[in-house]
């Protein structure tokens, strides 16, 4: 019985030094060039500026057929739109129709 209460002893006065132990050390500030550098390529000018992304979808189409793979040609609105034109665009289906419309 005055064994473990000697070794619980012995771990209780271990403990302050293991937590000064623990602590991590200051995390150190990066060089001002470096920061400086980083700043100026987030204002710099690309290269080419003539790319144009690809629009994620068509509007207006008339078939699927115009539609990238695995779209569909789908309504979009509820009513048609006052003085012609269409409601209908290039959508990714849902569970392989096209989505409701309410």
């Amino acid at each position: 019985m005055k064994k473990p209460v000697l070794v619980l002893l012995a771990l209780l006065a271990l403990l302050p030094f293991a937590q000064a132990m623990a602590q991590t050390p200051a995390a150190t500030a990066p060089p001002a060039d470096s920061t400086a550098q980083f700043l100026a390529t987030l204002s710099a000018v690309p290269a080419s500026t003539d790319l144009v992304p690809a629009p994620s979808f068509m509007a207006s189409c008339t078939t699927s057929a115009q539609c990238a793979t695995g779209q569909l040609c789908c309504n979009v609105c509820g009513t048609p739109p006052e003085g012609g034109g269409t409601c209908r665009a290039c959508v990714t289906p849902i569970r392989g129709r096209c989505p409701l419309v309410s």
